[in-house]
């Protein structure tokens, strides 16, 4: 049996790093100015609240988007493999499709939960929500990111 061809994997991995690095950035950005937002309005307080709320959501999205991650690495592996039959391609382009179907539903969750929320004046917790929300996204994209690598370094080691 031939040796998998893991060069794009590895493109993958490190595209996916860099964007890491991307969100990472928007992440200190989108903090700071939400810290200096909630210190203006006098509630230097909330700002800890939206990232407490936004870690226990971490903690919630953990198994999920684990799971989802690995799925993912595990499709994208037996993709690498030599010699794959039309009917095998099409069984992994489905599982890659569905892999996108739930990627995006959680992507309209959060678009759908951003742009429903009142704005800064309408409400008084406007502001709270709409932090935790915002730093819960970046933080589960930075989470699918990292659990992806990692699954795919673990099954590239046992092959």
């Amino acid at each position: 049996m031939p040796e998998p061809d893991f060069k794009r994997l590895n493109r993958l991995m490190m595209i996916y790093r860099i964007v890491q690095t991307m969100l990472v950035a928007l992440l200190i950005f989108m903090a700071l100015n939400f810290q200096h937002h909630f210190a203006l309005k006098g509630r230097p307080d909330q700002f800890i609240n939206s990232i407490v709320i936004a870690i226990i959501l971490q903690l919630i999205f953990l198994f999920p988007v684990y799971k989802l991650a690995w799925r993912d690495a595990g499709i994208e592996l037996d993709g690498s493999n030599f010699g794959l039959s039309t009917e095998q391609l099409a069984a992994l382009r489905k599982k890659r499709l569905l892999g996108d179907l739930w990627k995006m539903s959680a992507l309209g969750f959060f678009v759908v939960f951003v742009a429903l929320a009142p704005g800064f004046e309408k409400a008084a917790g406007a502001p709270l929500i709409l932090a935790s929300i915002l730093f819960s996204f970046l933080l589960t994209c930075l989470m699918y990111f990292q659990c992806f690598n990692f699954s795919v370094k673990k099954r590239m080691k046992s092959t």
